[in-house]
């Protein structure tokens, strides 16, 4: 009985004295977290113990503090930085900085630049009297009936049509560029020109995707995919195949329909004169146009 007693005397001692001990090792770790480059304080950013899981904000000053233990893991996040881990090899205070990230405005004005000259050239349409974005004003069918109906079934009506749509979906796309840009994307995975290409063609986001991303959610659906590229073992774009393309050939093509003045459009070929030889080439571009 008194063996039994004294066996558990013995481990409440060790616990006491490993529990006291692992108590001790917690202490009060204080900071700051500036930005890299200027030195501004940065408030409001995550510290992240990684071995215990507790976490807190740095305060406006961005200074913070935190229970850690040499040898623990501290990350330090927030939106608009690149995140940054550090492993404490004391407790003494220390500062922290932060890189800042991509601002997604950085190129807004290119982008305003591109369809600047997508709406300018929608607008030579305009100029010519022959097309007034794909509707007619009332007043068109009452002082000029042939103006409208060419706006309706005109040539030229249809091409500014078509460009129309063409430009509709460019502005989309160039949305998408600025957003999933090449630069931001480098910054966030590290790839080297070779696999960036194929990640960049592999995980596109649509525009209904990415219209309304800020930089969380492009960081989110970047390190998301990028999980998704390195389980797949880092796979090659899914680059369109080859083809073999006869440039003079094309260049008398081009030509004929030039010299022609024709109409071309997905399986419509109509032209004013050329040789019976000549339409079958001429048929035979357009069904692949």
């Amino acid at each position: 009985m008194k063996i039994i007693q004294i066996h558990i005397l013995g481990l409440f001692l060790l616990l006491f004295t490993y529990f006291g001990a692992t108590a001790q090792q917690l202490q009060k770790v204080s900071g700051m977290v500036l930005q890299k480059g200027n030195g501004n304080r940065i408030g409001d950013a995550v510290v992240l113990n990684m071995r215990t899981h507790r976490s807190t904000l740095s305060n406006s000053f961005g200074v913070f503090t935190i229970d850690a233990s040499v040898g623990d893991s501290l990350s330090f996040t927030k939106v608009g930085y690149s995140p940054v881990k550090t492993v404490l090899t004391n407790l003494n205070e220390f500062y922290v900085e932060l890189q800042e990230g991509i601002r997604l405005e950085t190129v807004i004005v290119e982008r305003k630049t591109k369809e600047a000259e997508l709406n300018d050239a929608m607008s030579n349409y305009a100029k010519k009297g022959v097309y007034n974005g794909g509707k007619n004003k009332f007043g068109t069918y009452l002082g000029s009936p042939a103006t409208a109906l060419y706006n309706l079934f005109g040539r030229e009506a249809k091409n500014a049509k078509r460009f129309g749509r063409f430009m509709d979906r460019e502005k989309d796309e160039l949305q998408v560029d600025r957003i999933f840009s090449r630069e931001a994307v480098k910054n966030l995975t590290k790839l080297d020109s070779t696999e960036l290409d194929a990640f960049m063609i592999r995980y596109r986001p649509s525009f209904d995707l990415a219209e309304h991303w800020g930089q969380y959610d492009l960081m989110h659906y970047v390190q998301q995919s990028m999980d998704d590229f390195n389980a797949k073992g880092r796979p090659k774009g899914a680059l369109l195949p080859d083809i073999e393309v006869k440039t003079q050939e094309n260049k008398n093509i081009l030509l004929l329909l030039l010299l022609a003045d024709c109409k071309v459009g997905k399986g419509d070929l109509k032209f004013c004169s050329v040789s019976t030889s000549f339409s079958e080439v001429l048929s035979a571009f357009c069904r692949v146009l």
